[in-house]
């Protein structure tokens, strides 16, 4: 062996580090100068001035002048392969030089001869040469990583993929035992792992060759790689960047497709083992993959926004619309019902919605115009309940594609760029959609001039459809898909019916009725391919029932109803713009609305038992009730025995997945039963399944009193809070929720209450629900309240009221709590007499509601306990079963729909109650409602300081707080004029208009009273003024049987309006009379050409009277008629009872 110079050594040792370092300028001298001082080397410096000669010439751009140098590049494969001759040994030079000649190959475009020339196993020859030396050089450790990309590169250019991948791949345990020591290991390191990483892509047009645990595994290796080289990792040519970045996607794709496909998920740390359960286990893995995907996600979005350019006008960022429409295809998975809050960590779901709206305004700077951006944030920002900022998105997505549609007429060629007509055609009627649904008055306006807008595109569509000879092309050809055709139908359908419900023009309704009827006709059309679509059939048979078409609405519903419908595949309005797969029972679901309105349409016809079956049909379709409800086995247990069974599980049911539309169609499903029951067996019999209807409610909804926004009253030094917008409310953050002793005592206050300050703390943090229940007083007889569901639910097998003879076809609801009570505090009645109940009617009680609120603030995105589910999933096409989720409401918004709906219900209890003749038990009832009003109106004040805040519903389907109020003092007011108090009740009819002047029952009320004092049949002013609130009539109080003085007087003349005159004497009394029939006549006259009371026979039968009291006695007949026309076809519950959203689903 030749001993080399100290000088040799030591230009040997720079000689490496300048290829290490990739400073090929300096290599030929250091090679001249190892020459110089070891001549022996010769193999080493012709390998590094060969180095030198392929590096400048894979670095110049291509010329002419590569092309002479290529030639002089193959010159040097000769020479090299010379000098690996003389390499006998195999040492670390030799094998260098087999590497450059490899390389060489690659540059040349020769990849056969590349791949011929390296090894094939790298990391077997690297494991040898590091045997014989002490250790591998600098250089010798870039030439085991550069042959390895180098020999499966050219593999791939061969067409030897799967070659490539076991080269790429062979190398990764050496890899791991290294570090990155110098600039070109790092380079030829990151080359072959982003190529590695591009091929273990398991999204859409992957290779499939590596498995999804596989490719995980490299990915992570990948990343490791990334943080270990920083900012230093390769070079920052635009072909490195592009190929990291690319990595980096890939990375990403193939968590999404985990994700997207419930995949198994290999974590990269095992938890150690521990005593929590599988589940807490599944929740832990969930936290680790969603925490994993979110790093990916903001590493790539980092280096796309940094790398890419904004495009010109006539250009488009292909990458960045790729990548939002993976981001978007992530968000509907996990806020889905696969995954809750719990398993995304901080924020829940509504902080990914609110991250992916960073993620598409941040994407949208690197887009011009970008419609498809555009579109998701009208959909994402709608997913969150921002409909102000979703419909801003939305008219500069219609502004945007409008000017690119006439551009393209112009020019004759289509803007790329611009979202094709069946997009926007569905995105037009998802507006439509949420407008109708969600909003007000002015929102059907808006829903109305997009339908216009609609209605002027398929018209020109129509115009401009290409025919060939006598007959229309086929609508497959065409250039707009047949179901995006149906959905525009269905929409502007939609619209001009919810229009019809809202216009002042009475004259234009029964048009706008029809043009509605007509456009829903359409979109069932069978040449567009989805005759049997449910939302548009439901549509459709609200419409016809209003318009009092109930033989037509009949068949309609049945069609939906029918297994046809089951068995064709349709669209959901919604589903069109999420993509959702089928949701778990979502075509059961969505026919429950269906049910409840051919229930209607039956009673319409007086066929009340056919109405019964199909209010339990409802239910009957989920089969086991316990699908529906879920179970609770532990619910009469303690706290300690159910930690020491190990066996209180509780089962979710399919009510825990519903929003709150959902639900409140389940609870006028249950009223209407109970309506018909007191068709069929009279008031007092539907009084008993009030305590049922509460107990449903609260397993639907939870207990008021917890669910109540608790926010921090300002100090009293403090400025008064000013009001904030619907998206400030979302952020700000509010009090925790704190229950609070009640301090009154056992029995002292009525026996029906609700909406107390809070329900007594248990040891262990949770609330029972001791006020959804109560006990009628009305009778004796009626003592045993609990009256068995299956008579709301199958009369016919509940006569003997045994457990045996309830077997029914029908699944059973779940019970009330036994005796009409839940679980009780201490301060209310014992359990003994529940459970003996229980036993007696062999009932299943209702579990008692899971109350998941802390003491603390809850973090963003969990204002709903149990959290509201999302169900949006990734799908090539929609399914006609999917169930879009309702939006992410504000808590206040939430708390308004709650307390909105417990309202109605604690007015239709006093109705029932008013008249089964239980007046205290309707008073306690009525009270109960202006509770829960009072109560919210004072956290809405806390939030809001202005008047208009009280005045607006906003979005959701809630009430505004005036309107409430009306309600619950109309019930007042009503429950007054059954004990024949009327003047007593003016007062409660006259707040209510004060609220909420368009009131139908209470202009209703008051008018009655207003014509029975015009009338005489009761006094101007009451005799004796009193403070109290009457229960029943006293011995001073006029009833109905012995007439007062006035009215026992003979009747006058009509009075007519006159001008004050010389001539004209009327006595004061006699003035009063004619203003309260004029204004009486003024109230009806409005109410009547309003959509809340066109079809208000109640109203019109008031205004027959003020007619033929003020003597037009032919316009009194034909109002007359009409009300024989509108009860002729009168259900038992209004229409609008059938379904929160109106005309959608």
């Amino acid at each position: 062996m030749v001993t080399e110079s100290a000088k040799a050594v030591g230009y040997i040792q720079q000689l490496d580090e300048a290829r290490s370092a990739a400073r090929w300028k300096d290599v030929p001298e250091l090679c001249r100068k190892v020459e110089k001082h070891a001549p022996h080397r010769r193999c080493l410096t012709l390998t590094g001035r060969a180095e030198a000669q392929i590096a400048a010439y894979a670095t110049q751009r291509p010329s002419t002048a590569a092309s002479t140098a290529s030639s002089g590049l193959s010159l040097l494969a000769p020479t090299l392969l010379g000098a690996i001759e003389e390499e006998n040994d195999l040492s670390q030079e030799g094998f260098q030089a087999n590497v450059c000649l490899g390389w060489l190959h690659y540059v040349l475009d020769e990849p056969g001869l590349a791949v011929s020339r390296l090894p094939d196993s790298l990391d077997t020859v690297a494991a040898r040469l590091q045997g014989q030396a002490s250790a591998l050089t600098a250089w010798s450790k870039v030439c085991v990583v550069k042959g390895t990309f180098l020999k499966g590169s050219s593999q791939e250019n061969t067409g030897a993929t799967a070659d490539a991948v076991k080269t790429y791949t062979s190398i990764l345990p050496w890899l791991s035992s290294q570090t990155a020591e110098s600039a070109q290991f790092r380079t030829w390191t990151e080359a072959l792992l982003s190529r590695l990483c591009q091929l273990s892509d398991q999204g859409e047009g992957g290779s499939g060759l590596i498995g999804s645990s596989e490719a995980l595994q490299i990915y992570r290796a990948f990343a490791k790689f990334s943080e270990s080289a920083g900012r230093s990792a390769g070079s920052d040519t635009s072909d490195h960047a592009k190929s990291r970045r690319m990595a980096w996607k890939a990375y990403y794709d193939t968590l999404s497709t985990t994700i997207r496909y419930n995949l198994p998920y290999d974590a990269d740390t095992i938890p150690a083992p521990s005593e929590k359960s599988a589940l807490d286990n599944h929740t832990s893995a969930r936290l680790q993959q969603r925490a994993e995907l979110k790093r990916v996600e903001t590493i790539y979005e980092n280096l796309l926004i940094k790398e890419t350019h904004f495009p010109k006008a006539s250009e488009s960022n292909h990458e960045v619309e790729v990548w939002v429409e993976s981001v978007i295809a992530n968000w509907r998975v996990l806020c889905g019902p696969s995954w809750t809050d719990e398993e995304l960590g901080e924020g829940g779901k509504e902080g990914v919605g609110r991250s992916v709206l960073d993620i598409l305004y941040r994407a949208a700077t690197k887009t011009f115009h970008s419609t498809q951006i555009l579109r998701y944030l009208f959909i994402v920002h709608a997913s969150l309940a921002e409909f102000d900022l979703a419909f801003k998105a939305y008219d500069s997505y219609v502004e945007i594609v409008t000017r690119g549609k006439d551009r393209a007429e112009q020019e004759g060629t289509p803007d790329e760029g611009v979202d094709d007509d069946s997009t926007v055609l569905r995105t037009s009627a998802e507006a439509i959609r949420l407008l109708c649904r969600f909003g007000c008055r002015k929102d059907a306006e808006k829903a109305i001039e997009i339908g216009r807008n609609l209605e002027k595109w398929l018209n020109h569509h129509e115009e401009t459809r290409p025919v060939v000879g006598a007959s229309e092309v086929p609508a497959k050809t065409a250039s707009v898909e047949p179901a995006a055709l149906a959905i525009a139908y269905c929409a502007i359908g939609v619209g001009q019916a919810h229009w019809a419900r809202t216009t002042y023009d009475a004259d234009a309704r029964a048009g706008i009725q029809a043009k509605a009827i007509q456009l829903l006709r359409k979109a069932l059309s069978p040449t567009l391919e989805d005759s049997n679509n449910i939302d548009a059939l439901y549509a459709l048979a609200v419409v016809l029932a209003e318009t009092r078409d109930i033989v037509g609405a009949i068949k309609v519903a049945k069609r939906a109803l029918s297994s046809a419908a089951k068995s064709q595949p349709a669209y959901s309005s919604d589903g069109v713009l999420s993509s959702g797969t089928a949701t778990e029972h979502g075509r059961e679901r969505k026919l429950i609305p269906l049910w409840h309105l051919l229930a209607l349409l039956l009673t319409s016809r007086s066929e009340y038992t056919a109405a019964e079956k199909a209010c339990e049909a409802a239910f009957a379709q989920f089969g086991d009730p316990t699908i529906l409800f879920g179970t609770d086995a532990g619910m009469f247990r303690s706290e300690h025995l159910k930690d020491a069974s190990g066996h209180n599980v509780s089962t979710a049911g399919i009510v825990d997945r519903m929003g709150s539309f959902e639900k409140s169609g389940i609870l006028q499903i249950k009223m209407t039963q109970l309506a018909l029951i007191e068709v069929t067996d009279g008031a007092p019999a539907a009084v008993d399944g009030c305590d049922e209807l509460l107990a449903l409610y609260g397993r639907l909804f939870g207990s008021p009193a917890t669910e109540k926004v608790k926010l921090e009253v300002p100090a009293a030094a403090a400025p008064p809070k000013t009001g904030g917008g619907m998206k400030g409310s979302i952020f700000r953050g509010r009090g925790s929720v704190r229950s609070q002793k009640d301090n009154s005592a056992p029995g002292s206050g009525p026996s029906i209450q609700v909406t107390e300050d809070g329900s007594t703390p248990h040891a262990n943090g949770h609330h029972h629900l001791p006020h959804l229940t109560h006990r009628h007083k009305h009778d004796e007889s009626h003592a045993k309240v609990g009256r068995s569901s299956s008579k709301l639910r199958n009369r016919s097998a509940s006569q003997s009221g045994t457990g045996n003879n309830q077997a029914t076809d029908a699944p059973p609801l779940p019970e009330g709590a036994p005796n009409g009570t839940s679980a009780q505090t201490e301060d209310s009645r014992p359990l003994s007499s529940i459970s003996r109940k229980s036993v007696d009617s062999s009932e299943t009680p209702l579990r008692p509601i899971a109350h998941n609120l802390t003491h603390d603030s809850p973090p963003q995105g969990h204002g709903q306990q149990p959290p509201r589910q999302d169900t949006r999933l990734p799908a090539p096409l929609p399914d006609a079963n999917y169930i879009p989720p309702d939006p992410r409401f504000s808590k206040l918004q939430d708390r308004r729909q709650k307390v909105s709906l417990l309202v109605d219900i604690w007015i239709f209890i006093s109705r029932l109650y008013t008249r089964a003749q239980a007046f205290e038990d309707a008073k306690d009832a009525a009270d109960e409602a202006l509770k829960l009003v009072e109560t919210f109106e004072t956290e809405l004040a806390l939030e809001f300081s202005t008047a208009k805040a009280l005045a607006d519903k906003g979005w959701g389907g809630g009430k505004s707080v005036e309107e409430l109020w009306a309600d619950a003092y109309t019930a007042r007011g009503e429950l007054l004029v059954a004990q024949s108090l009327k003047l007593e009740a003016r007062p409660d009819f006259e707040r209510a208009l004060l609220h909420f002047p368009d009131h139908p029952q209470g202009i209703v009320g008051l008018s009655n009273i207003l014509l029975d004092i015009y009338s005489q049949d009761i006094p101007m002013e009451p005799t004796m003024a009193t403070e109290t609130f009457p229960l029943t009539p006293s011995a001073r109080d006029p009833s109905p049987s012995s007439p007062t003085p006035e009215s026992s007087a003979p009747k006058k003349h009509h009075l007519m309006s006159h001008i004050p005159s010389a001539e004209n004497h009327l006595s004061p009394p006699e003035l009063s009379r004619l203003a309260a029939r004029d204004r009486a006549y003024g109230l009806l006259s409005t109410l009547t050409k309003l959509g809340a009371g066109w079809d208000y026979s109640e109203a019109w039968f008031a205004l027959a009277r003020a007619y033929e009291e003020s003597g037009q006695i032919e316009k009194a007949k034909e109002v007359l008629w009409w009300c024989v026309e509108l009860e002729d076809t009168h259900p038992v519950r209004d229409w609008r009872s059938v379904a929160l959203g109106g005309f959608v689903l």
